[in-house]
């Protein structure tokens, strides 16, 4: 799947970008960080259609990712699912941390980065 596009981020822009990819995780060190800090970049940088794009990956990501927890979380009920949800949420945790860090990478550099699955309509 074709995550990268040829928008470029310009340099005015590229820092801005990469703290927007990763203030989704910032849910890890504020209680609703990752979906609140996202919105306020998305609020206060409103004209600038990448970085708003951005942030919109961000809260899906988040809103995306708490989803799949707490529906896996309903099918630990069952005790045979149990090892499949723990290296689902193993994955999950991976990917959550690694396509936000990918995402400020590469607008570091100037690529428009498109999270898999989250960022195909935004």
């Amino acid at each position: 799947m074709e995550t990268e596009t040829t928008t470029v981020i310009g340099p005015n822009e590229r820092g801005l970008a990469a703290f927007t990819h990763l203030s989704g995780l910032a849910g890890y060190i504020i209680p609703l960080g990752g979906v609140v800090v996202p919105i306020i970049i998305m609020v206060v940088k409103s004209d600038s259609k990448v970085i708003s794009t951005i942030a919109k990956q961000a809260v899906w990501l988040n809103v995306a990712v708490f989803l799949a927890i707490a529906l896996s979380a309903i099918l630990m009920l069952t005790v045979i699912l149990i090892p499949v949800v723990i290296v689902f949420w193993i994955l999950l945790g991976l990917a959550a941390v690694a396509l936000p860090v990918i995402g400020a990478l590469k607008a570091n550099d100037g690529v428009y980065y498109r999270y898999p699955w989250i960022g195909l309509n935004l």
